[in-house]
């Protein structure tokens, strides 16, 4: 019957460290001056552009290790909680997944970062909101070069 428990949580946090969790456009905090090593070689296109605005967002945090947690341990506590032994696996199913939502709220709620949207005014009239971590000095009304290739977008001065 423990192995039964034990086997539901292990497969639990299978699961839900299967899911992934990405913020999409933000640049890492190495700023406009690193680059990782994967970049090099690597053509970039760039555009002209006009800060417009800049506003203060919150950047979602991870999710996948909590959920994992959570399920183990709330799978455990409910298992152990509850008195009949028929009573053992529904309650660790029951306590894995209320353990699993806690656990993942908890990480992305201590996992959050703030981050910054950047409105550009591209030398072609086009407007395009960019997101990154860092606002590395840059305001309202600086004249920038958009740099982007594959993954990868970065704001620097011109």
């Amino acid at each position: 019957m423990k192995n039964k428990i034990v086997f539901l949580a292990l497969f639990a946090i299978f699961l839900s460290s299967c899911q992934s969790s990405m913020n999409r456009f933000t640049q890492d905090e190495r700023g406009e001056n690193t680059y990782s090593s994967t970049e090099t070689g690597q053509l970039s296109s760039v555009l002209k552009g006009r800060i417009i605005s800049i506003k203060p967002i919150k950047l979602s945090g991870s999710k996948a290790l909590g959920a994992g947690v959570g399920t183990a341990l709330g799978a455990v506590v409910a298992a152990s909680v509850v008195g009949g032994e028929r009573d053992k696996i529904p309650a660790a199913i029951v306590g894995g997944l209320l353990g699993a939502m806690a656990g993942r709220a908890i990480e992305e709620n201590a996992t959050a970062e703030t981050g910054f949207e950047f409105l550009l005014k591209l030398s072609n009239g086009q407007i395009k909101a960019f997101v990154q971590k860092s606002q590395q000095g840059l305001r309202v009304g600086d004249q920038v070069y958009v740099i982007h290739g594959g993954q990868t977008v970065r704001l620097t001065r011109q």
